[in-house]
């Protein structure tokens, strides 16, 4: 490379490194156009794009840096993890592999080798990395802490602390390392042990203490937990995690809920000052709330504050929808997307208020531009399918074969117990003990029940850990008998493999239900049935699961595509793109489920 350009290139990546990719992209412009082919400037060139967001011209850029230089096994490690950040996670290891293939003594390249198989649940390939990593390194914080981290995947409580015990002591002033470690007790359910953790912290920091409270909501002490996020917001009256968590738990909390108090604890940290993730968090909860008026109000203020972006254009949008003013919408949706044409989000909202002012062409045009943009979000394909139907267009049953994709099957029996009915019995036990909310979450589906907080699977409880176990077995027996088709949104990404992405329960009471829905961030979405009242499966179809009824809120009078009857120890599968709900029932006895979505790996 010419002596300027390595000059340039320099300057870009120290640019990069400084947290400014675009002036790192305006000093690539710079190079020759023999300089911009060196494989380390187009190495730069895929991070650079990778900062600004751009997947597409990163993957380019990687591509050819790779191309040009096979051997070099930096270049494949960086691949690796923009691959694992795209959720492409076989395409992560298969990358990184290669990587330590070409340079055996590359640590960083094991040790996120080790990461990768670890979320693909491959815990002896994530041992066996993590292995050379200690090989290579000795016994570092990260080693421990991942070691711990991978202990603790496989139930073993001791393991994990001592290891994250020991990361954390090597290094006592780190908050990332005591974090983790008070995260860990906190899922062996030692909740005393992990506040006691975050206790020790010498130094007040805000992440830590928005943890405790984190801690409380899990523990079910929720007055406590209210206490301390109060405490946060008095020493950081901006922290948006925390003003989210104390504004839902209010609702879910308390008695009489009130949406315009939670709402209200916005109000002293918004302003002129406010950060635009200030901004955006605010107007999520508004949205989550159902509160049109302060969505509005808001996203104004917002662009007021921070400049016209797309967010803020697009919660208008959504706030004239809760507001039921459709006409309006549509028209809205219409000048936005003109305003925005490569952003997916727009377009689902036009086809969204297209398919409920009866535009059945149009909703169709937008939907599938929605798709097309965003293939793996499942708002685009739930509204075309919709609108595919409302057009008798046989491309419905190929977006979505209810005989075929969905599915109800029995879980296998786990491991450790004799029989399935035994297992759900203390499935039930360990699920009720979570249940510690009094009401709904507000932006979820559900009416007239409570669900647990956190992830049902960041656990060692061993029948949580047997459950999820036995729920990988059954989903991989299940997508086996489904045939790949490249050219399908829900079919073309079949691996025969999956990780779970988070699971909650849900106990409804007697006339809860939930309203029709589809997941947005799933691929594959999950009810599993663990104890039903005596009414469910004889009272006609009080509390079954429906599928292709639409949001109530389109106003379309459509039939159910596919009923589903529930019975205890059945599990439900269907593409998370499917309109799904459930009927109300009337009963004394409590409906409890679990739930997941799961992504291929």
């Amino acid at each position: 490379m010419h002596a300027n350009d390595l000059a340039i290139l320099q300057q870009a990546l120290a640019a990069l490194r400084a947290g400014q990719p675009g002036q790192a992209g305006a000093l690539l412009a710079r190079l020759s156009q023999a300089g911009q082919q060196h494989p380390d400037s187009l190495y730069v060139a895929a991070l650079t794009a990778q900062a600004l967001g751009r997947a597409d011209a990163a993957e380019q850029c990687f591509a050819a840096a790779i191309a040009a230089n096979p051997r070099n096994p930096g270049y494949r490690n960086s691949h690796g993890l923009f691959l694992q950040r795209q959720g492409r996670l076989a395409e992560a290891a298969q990358e990184l592999e290669a990587a330590v293939a070409a340079a055996p003594g590359h640590g960083e390249a094991w040790y996120n080798l080790a990461l990768v198989a670890q979320e693909r649940c491959e815990l002896d390939a994530a041992a066996a990395a993590l292995g050379r990593v200690r090989a290579v390194e000795g016994e570092t914080p990260r080693v421990l802490a991942a070691a711990g981290a991978l202990a603790q995947s496989r139930g073993n409580e001791a393991d994990a602390r001592s290891l994250l015990g020991k990361a954390l002591a090597s290094r006592p002033d780190d908050a990332a390392a005591r974090l983790r470690l008070a995260v860990a007790l906190m899922q062996q359910r030692d909740f005393d042990a992990a506040l006691a953790t975050l206790a020790a912290a010498p130094a007040a920091d805000p992440t830590l203490a928005a943890q405790r409270g984190d801690i409380l909501v899990e523990a079910g002490r929720l007055g406590e937990a209210m206490a301390a996020y109060r405490d946060v917001l008095a020493r950081w009256p901006q922290h948006h995690p925390v003003l989210t968590a104390m504004s839902f738990l209010m609702m879910q909390a308390s008695e009489g809920a009130d949406r315009a108090a939670a709402l209200g604890l916005w109000d002293a940290a918004l302003g002129p000052d406010a950060p635009a993730d200030l901004w955006q968090a605010a107007i999520t909860a508004a949205i989550g709330l159902g509160d049109a008026e302060r969505t509005a109000a808001w996203a104004a203020q917002a662009e007021a504050a921070t400049g016209g972006q797309p967010a803020w254009r697009m919660a208008r949008l959504t706030a004239l929808r809760l507001a039921g003013d459709y006409p309006a919408y549509l028209a809205r949706c219409r000048e936005e997307e003109a305003r925005f044409p490569d952003d997916a989000g727009f377009a689902a909202h036009r086809a969204w208020a297209a398919l409920r002012q009866g535009s059945t062409d149009e909703a169709e045009q937008a939907a599938t531009r929605a798709a097309r943009l965003r293939p793996l979000e499942q708002t685009g394909w739930a509204l075309l399918g919709t609108a595919w139907r409302l057009m008798g267009d046989a491309r419905e049953q190929w977006l979505l074969d209810y005989e075929t994709m969905v599915s109800a099957t029995d879980l296998v029996t786990p491991r450790g117990w004799a029989s399935t009915p035994a297992f759900l019995a203390d499935l039930k036990a360990v699920l009720e003990r979570r249940h510690v909310m009094l009401n709904a979450p507000a932006e979820q589906t559900l009416r007239g029940g409570t669900q647990t907080p956190g992830d049902l699977f960041a656990t060692t409880d061993p029948v949580l850990i047997a459950f999820r176990d036995a729920l990988r077995e059954t989903i991989h027996a299940a997508l086996s008998r489904l045939r790949p088709d490249p050219d399908h949104p829900f079919l073309g990404r079949l691996t025969g493999r999956v990780r779970l992405l988070g699971g909650w329960s849900v106990r409804l009471r007697g006339q809860g239900f939930h309203v029709n829905h589809v997941h947005p961030r799933g691929w594959l979405s999950s009810a599993f049935y663990v104890s039903l009242p005596p009414e469910v499966g004889v009272d006609g179809d009080a509390g079954k699961l429906t599928f292709g009824v639409p949001d109530q809120k389109l106003g379309l009078d459509l039939a159910p595509r596919r009923i589903i009857t529930p019975v205890a120890g059945r599990l439900a599968l269907f593409p998370s793109y499917a309109w799904h709900g459930t009927v109300p029932f009337q009963s004394e006895t409590p409906r409890l489920t679990a739930a997941f979505d799961a992504l291929p790996v």
